[in-house]
């Protein structure tokens, strides 16, 4: 693991943070591709709503980090304004960033499904390049295993990961995670949308199988996760409450509406 990509004594540019930027920018330039093919998208109006989910996702993210970390912010071990470069939950920004683009998209007056269907091809490639930030990071870090792909992280003062697991053998749990993003990146990109584009099947169903593709994945890779995650409860941390939630949701949404156009 290399926290730190490059170290100019003045200033130390960390891996995690150009990895981030680079999933970013992969995303918004992946979806950028599909302007035109959004119902009332213009270039401008496009920008909008991209600067609009990105604050809606910083705000959701770090709003459920303090609520499953509020202990810690109360004794003072965190600190709001000293620590808020750390500390983001993934579904706080995943739900932030739809609250944004729905309220952003209705004042543009563009349909939300088919516009989401893009950003859903979007988000798992960038969430499959960040993970490998935090890789990079030592956050996120799996439980100890015995298994031959195990990881061995920490060995830097920049590290994330806890010294008593420093080369202990741990599920490399941000690299399940990105694989499985990557799938669904494939997925969706390369079979859903041009289905959709060719009117085969209905507008939204690429935004409902990320939900639940993602939801399903997230939910199995907690149980080999080792880090700290806040409070659990009936033996599932907050994250897998959520997926289930995100899970159940997009399964309604699928089977109430179907999948397929009558014309197929």
């Amino acid at each position: 693991m290399h926290p730190i990509l490059l170290n100019l004594g003045f200033i130390k540019i960390p891996t995690y943070g150009v990895l981030v930027a680079l999933a970013y920018i992969s995303a918004v330039f992946w979806v950028k591709r599909k302007i035109s093919k959004m119902p009332g998208m213009t270039e401008e109006k496009f920008w909008t709503l991209i600067y609009g989910i990105f604050f809606g996702a910083i705000v959701g993210g770090k709003l459920l980090f303090i609520l499953v970390e509020w202990n810690a912010f109360r004794s003072g071990e965190l600190s709001f304004f000293r620590d808020f470069r750390y500390g983001f939950v993934f579904y706080g920004g995943f739900i932030g960033g739809i609250a944004a683009a729905i309220f952003f998209l209705k004042r543009l007056k563009i349909p939300f499904l088919p516009s989401a269907d893009y950003f859903a091809s979007a988000l798992p490639l960038g969430q499959a390049i960040g993970r490998w930030g935090c890789l990079a990071a030592g956050c996120c870090y799996g439980k100890p295993t015995q298994l031959p792909w195990g990881v061995r992280l920490g060995g830097s003062p920049a590290s994330v990961t806890p010294p008593d697991l420093w080369g202990i053998p741990l599920h490399p749990t941000q690299l399940y995670e990105s694989a499985a993003d990557f799938s669904i990146f494939l997925f969706i990109s390369f079979w859903l949308i041009p289905r959709i584009e060719k009117k085969e099947i209905k507008p939204g169903t690429a935004f409902w199988t990320y939900m639940l593709t993602y939801a399903f994945a997230r939910f199995l890779i907690e149980f080999v996760r080792g880090d700290d995650r806040g409070w659990s409860f009936m033996s599932l941390w907050v994250s897998q409450w959520v997926a289930l939630g995100c899970f159940l949701a997009a399964l309604i949404a699928l089977a109430r509406n179907g999948i397929k156009t009558q014309n197929v």
